[in-house]
């Protein structure tokens, strides 16, 4: 009776709540209060893949139920986003027949590293993958090492048996698994300066177009979170970095050093709608996930070939004749910011820039701009960047901001009120149009272009 009362009770909420935009998360939270342990009493699919990280999570699970699906699978995932204990609940339960069996082949959760530990002490995963682990939420997460933490504890709560697919690149999603551990571990990376000529599961990427400055051994930008061995502090060493704090890393004092990964890609043998260092990985990741469920790799890569994401994190934009793009960023993600700003000076082309700054999380509220200063804003000095103009509430703490960046005044231009910005734009900018932004003032940016 138990179960029944449950599963009736969020799909009658889920129902009342996507009439009122209050369906992703609400009536799971409701139903927990009245039953916290019901997740435990439903019959689950035998395939339950779990996507946690700092960044990518949203794209990559899109990828891997794409290539589920298009393998015929029945697949369930929290589409909407919400990755936190509730939204679990809410998805689980509205796809639950009313005595307890979940009605899937698989289930594809999204999860907040913050919760996931939580999650899986209710929900097992029988599949794993950690994206990547870097600065983020400076009020909610504080530093990395935190995270990195909590991401331990979730992947003993989902306990031996879990195939964990791990990003070999970061240096803190390989700390999580120790020497001598028994898991199951695949691994996920970018080999450079291989021949390109495949083995099984391996494919070594070269150097795509558009994801250029992959050879620098050094780090650039405000911080270098790639300077300690996460395991003992000491300092490592990189034969290369692809991006931030990923690369070809090893500590000068103990053993722990990158391991070949298991997946990586060439740069012929897919094609991007949006041919980012970041969509490679998030491709790379969905890749090995499958291949854990069972889906050849070749099949999986050729079902997720040129595939066009529904997630709206890139959107075209345009004034008149000139083409642009929304490059949706994580507000207090710095690692978001910059792979952003590298992928728009990798196109060579004269262009503004725009950075919408007018809340800082759909979340919670927050005021705390700090995190504005752990972002490389000096890409954009580059000679092709003719215009950057700085909007939203926050225009002064992005001008403080910039008046300490290498960007010449001369070019920035600010507007605070959202209503004039596509008139500023169009009148005073040249080039094509990039603007950055958070999922927060989405809505607010396509407004301002009648998007």
């Amino acid at each position: 009776m138990k179960v029944f009362l449950a599963v009736f009770i969020c799909k009658i909420l889920y129902f009342i709540g996507t009439k009122i935009g209050r369906g992703s998360s609400l009536p799971g939270k409701i139903t927990l209060k009245i039953f916290p342990d019901i997740l435990r009493c439903l019959k689950l699919p035998e395939t339950i893949i779990a996507v946690t990280g700092s960044n990518g999570k949203t794209t990559t699970t899109e990828l891997i139920v794409h290539a589920l699906k298009a393998n015929g699978a029945n697949v369930s995932w929290n589409r909407e986003g919400s990755n936190q204990t509730e939204g679990i609940a809410t998805l689980l339960l509205r796809v639950s027949s009313l005595t307890g069996n979940v009605l899937c082949d698989a289930i594809v959760m999204e999860c907040d590293e913050r919760y996931a530990k939580k999650i899986f002490e209710m929900v097992k995963p029988t599949i794993l993958l950690v994206t990547n682990l870097c600065r983020d939420q400076l009020t909610r997460n504080g530093h990395q090492e935190f995270i990195e933490d909590c991401l331990r504890s979730a992947i003993s709560a989902a306990g031996n048996d879990v195939h964990l697919i791990l990003n070999t690149d970061d240096p803190y999603v390989a700390a999580l698994i120790t020497q001598g551990d028994t898991s199951i571990v695949s691994r996920f990376g970018i080999d450079i300066g291989q021949s390109g000529q495949g083995d099984g599961n391996f494919w070594a990427l070269t150097q795509p177009k558009g994801v250029g400055g992959v050879t620098k051994n050094t780090h650039t930008g405000m911080y270098d979170d790639g300077a300690f061995c996460p395991v003992c502090k000491a300092r490592m060493t990189y034969s290369y970095r692809i991006t931030g704090h990923y690369g070809n890393y090893k500590c000068t004092v103990c053993s722990f050093k990158r391991h070949d990964p298991d997946f990586s890609l060439t740069d012929g043998m897919l094609k991007l709608k949006f041919p980012s260092i970041t969509n490679l990985y998030n491709f790379c990741a969905a890749v090995a996930v499958a291949e854990a469920a069972g889906i050849r790799t070749d099949e999986s890569v050729r079902v997720l070939d040129d595939y066009q994401l529904k997630s709206g994190r890139v959107l075209s934009l345009s004034i008149g004749d000139r083409e642009g793009f929304l490059l949706l960023s994580k507000h207090e993600n710095s690692f978001a910011y910059d792979t952003s700003l590298n992928w728009i000076i990798e196109q060579k082309k004269p262009c503004t820039v725009i950075i919408l700054v007018d809340s800082i999380s759909r979340k919670y509220y927050t005021s705390e701009t700090s995190w504005l200063w752990d972002i490389n804003f000096d890409l954009l000095a580059d000679e092709n960047v003719k215009n950057v103009v700085l909007a939203g509430r926050y225009i002064n703490e992005l001008a403080a901001r910039f008046a300490l960046s290498k960007v010449d005044r001369e070019k920035i231009g600010y507007i605070a009120d959202l209503s004039g910005l596509y008139e500023n734009v169009k009148d005073n900018t040249t080039g094509d149009i990039y603007a950055l932004t958070c999922f927060a003032d989405k809505l607010k940016l396509l407004k301002a272009f009648n998007v």
